[in-house]
Parts: structure tokens; C-alpha cells; sequence
């Protein structure tokens, strides 16, 4: 026997070994059938839940992705913006990465928002991912196969009449051209790319009330855009005694007196909201931050104008029930006989915020529902959630509570604080 049949001989023997050692017994057999029915049968029940219930994911490495695909965009001329050159550095513009998870069944997670560091200081990047209810710019002739766009003052009136349509505001020129900033007049493929990139961010809820509201300092302030990419300042975050929940505890007194600062500043806010005619639409705690000492909300996709609000409530849709007419937090009512959407909205944001904000649930109380709220301040959070008197009733929404109310509210929460400062410091 040679050399070579033997080593053949040894593989051999060897590979019936390493047979023998994996063959599995009928036992064996079953349970792995076993096992991996289980973990598919949990991939399976893994991918409904997400499709029925609509939850997105965020990983850090698809937020990279995400930025990588609009840098390769945007050096290849597709797409344009004043942040491009810094955000596609790499250096001024870094550490992409996911936000913190605050979804709730009534408060969708945010897919398309990230966070980065922008020098010193940490900012939101927000992409207006354009969708079914995005209508196109360009339109592409059908004997020449040829793209075209509109010429710049075209644009500018299709700008000027979508913003009449959707929010009812009159916008002049002048601040039309500032919203717009196009770029590259020049050239025809970059002005194009920047006229599409202006559109489709413009479609966006968010970015378009940031912009157009910038001076009033009410939406958190736009610093940049990259293509369907915008970026926001990051507002700091209101830090809240989470020991509220439970009423045996003991809320620390400089954290009760944070508690009502911060609702002094909410109803601020509100104030600010009521001037600029501004209805919330869903309202959560997480949602409020402080810039400058001002308080803004983060999260636009549920704030629009009162007139667009009352348009989208009273629609004429179908309906069965008064939740069939409401639109989160916005609550309207059913027509009883025609069974069709026709009240427009009925409660307003001093009311929302009263119920959810600032009362609460009793399982989850609000931020002013502590063992330190004095008796007067709850009955004017429960007449506030829900207003029945004709003095607390809002004379223009007939769920929504009055100005006179929310007064009585505010005096009432000054007082406490300035008695707590008071007692501190004698």
C-alpha cells in the first residue's frame, strides 16, 4: 500500500468519525425540530407585531447609511444645500446616531429623526422623506422623454399658493425668496436639484413651520440644510420627578418648584401658540424643551394652523362614532344624522395640555399632581381637563377651556411658587 492510499485511508476513517459524532438520535432529532419551530414561529410573530403595529426600529449604523447616500447625492450634483460641505466633512458635523426611544401607542416613534454633534453642542438632523401626499415639481414630456421644471418666479407662485392652500397664510414675496433661498441660477442641473430639493422640504410639515415662524422663536430653529435633510437645534430636555406616579412618595420641594416653573413656561408657550393661531394636535410631556429659557416643542408633524385643523376635522368623511372625527388629541364630533365628519375642532390646546400634561390619569398623574398640589390648584386642573361651567368653557370651542380659566390657573401656580420662594428664604 502506497504512501497516498494510506493518508486516503486515515481522511477517510476520520470523516466517519466526525459522521458519527454529529449523527443525532430520534431524540436528539425531535427536540431540534423542536427548537427551530419555536424560533421561526417567533420571527413570524415578530414581523406581524411590527407590520400591525407600525413600530420603527432605529440603529446607528443605518443613520451612517442614510447620511453616506445622501453625500454620494450630493457629489454627484443630485442633490444641493448650505450644510452639505460641513455634514459631508466628516469633521465639523459627527457622531450620527439614534435618539432615545419615547414612543407610546397614541404618539408614533419618529423614524425619520437622528441626533449629531455640530461642534460643541449636539443638534437634530429631521429628513422629509417625500411620500404618496408629496405632489412632484417636474413633469416628463411624453414625446421627447425630456424633464421639465417651472422657471423661478413660476416656482416661487406654486410655493406661495400651496402655503395659502394648507395653512391659510398670505406670504409676500420677500419672504417667500428668504424660504426659498435657491442656489446655482446658473446651472441648470444644480438649480433644478436645489428647486427639487426646496420643494420637497418645503411639503414638510416641520420644516416648513421652522422656517416660516423662525423670528417668533416658537419652533426649534432650522441651522441647515442637505438635500431632503434639515437640521434643528436640540432643545434641552425638562427633567420631571418620575416618584409623581406614586403618591406615598415624597417629591422633593426644589423639584416641586421646578415642576410648576416648568408650567408657567408651558403656558407661556401657549400663549405664544394662541397669538400665531397654532393648534397641538398630540400633545406628550417628552415633547417640551427649553432653548434660550424659552419653551418650544420639538416634534412638528402634529401642529399645524387652526384653519387646517378645522379643514381636516369637518372633511365630510364617514363616521360612526365622535373618534372617527378626531385626530389625536384634536377632538371633534359626529354628525348624528348624516353620519359624516362636520364639526371641525371642538377642545383646544389649554385643554389638551390641562388633561394630559398637567392632571394626568390616575395611574399616571401629571407634572402639578404631586403630594404638595394644594386642593384649590387640583380643582382648577379638573374644571381646566374638563370644562363644564359657561365661565370655563372656551366662547369659540365648546370642549375647550376659557382664557379666564387658564388665568385663574396661572395666578394660582405664580402663588405657589413665590410662597415656596418666600418660605425658603426666611
Amino acid at each position: 500500500m502506497t504512501i497516498s492510499s494510506n493518508s486516503a485511508l486515515v481522511m477517510h476513517n476520520r470523516f466517519k468519525s466526525m459522521t458519527r459524532r454529529f449523527r443525532f438520535s430520534p431524540r436528539r432529532r425531535q427536540y431540534c425540530v423542536l427548537t427551530t419551530a419555536v424560533i421561526l414561529l417567533m420571527v413570524v410573530l415578530g414581523v406581524v407585531g411590527y407590520l400591525l403595529s407600525g413600530m420603527h426600529y432605529c440603529f446607528d449604523v443605518l443613520v451612517e447609511w442614510k447620511i453616506s447616500k445622501i453625500c454620494n447625492q450630493y457629489y454627484t450634483n443630485e442633490v444641493t444645500g448650505y450644510m452639505c460641505p460641513e455634514l459631508c466633512a466628516g469633521d465639523t458635523i459627527s457622531d450620527f446616531h439614534c435618539p432615545p426611544a419615547t414612543r407610546t401607542p397614541e404618539y408614533p416613534f419618529n423614524p425619520n429623526r437622528f441626533l449629531a454633534r455640530k461642534a460643541q453642542q449636539f443638534v437634530v438632523i429631521k429628513h422629509a422623506v417625500p411620500d404618496a401626499s408629496y405632489e412632484k415639481l417636474s413633469w416628463i414630456d411624453s414625446h421627447r422623454q425630456e424633464e421639465h421644471y417651472p422657471t423661478e418666479a413660476e416656482y416661487v407662485g406654486i410655493v406661495r399658493r400651496y402655503i395659502e392652500l394648507r395653512y391659510n397664510l398670505q406670504l409676500p414675496f420677500d419672504k417667500l425668496n428668504s424660504l426659498l433661498k435657491l442656489k446655482n441660477k446658473n446651472n441648470h442641473i444644480l438649480f433644478h436639484a436645489s428647486m427639487r430639493n426646496s420643494w420637497n422640504l418645503i411639503q414638510n410639515n416641520e420644516y416648513l413651520l421652522s422656517r416660516l415662524y423662525e423670528e417668533k422663536e416658537i419652533f426649534p430653529l432650522v441651522v441647515g440644510t442637505c438635500g431632503e435633510l434639515f437640521l434643528t437645534e436640540l432643545l434641552e430636555t425638562v427633567e420631571f420627578d418620575e416618584r409623581r406616579y406614586h403618591f406615598t412618595n415624597h417629591i422633593d420641594l426644589s423639584k416641586w418648584r421646578y415642576h410648576l416653573k416648568v408650567a408657567v413656561l408651558i403656558l407661556d408657550y401657549l400663549d405664544d401658540m394662541s397669538q400665531n393661531r397654532f393648534q397641538m394636535c398630540s400633545v406628550l410631556l417628552a415633547g417640551f424643551g427649553i432653548s434660550d429659557s424659552r419653551m418650544k416643542y420639538h416634534d412638528l408633524r402634529y401642529i399645524s394652523t387652526e384653519a387646517a385643523i378645522d379643514r381636516r376635522l369637518s372633511d365630510g368623511r364617514w363616521c360612526t362614532m365622535d373618534a372617527d372625527c378626531s385626530y389625536y388629541d384634536c377632538r371633534s364630533r359626529c354628525n348624528a344624522t348624516s353620519h359624516q365628519c362636520t364639526a371641525g375642532l371642538l377642545n383646544n390646546n389649554l385643554q389638551i395640555v390641562c388633561e394630559k400634561i398637567f392632571r394626568g390619569t390616575a395611574t399616571e398623574p401629571g407634572i402639578l399632581v404631586t403630594e404638595k398640589s394644594p386642593n384649590r390648584l387640583l380643582r382648577i386642573l379638573e374644571r381646566c381637563s374638563h370644562p363644564v361651567s359657561r365661565s370655563d368653557v372656551d366662547a369659540a370651542r365648546p370642549f375647550g377651556a376659557s382664557k379666564t380659566l387658564k388665568k385663574q390657573l396661572y395666578n394660582e401656580l405664580t402663588s405657589i411658587y413665590e410662597q415656596l420662594a418666600s418660605s425658603l428664604y426666611s
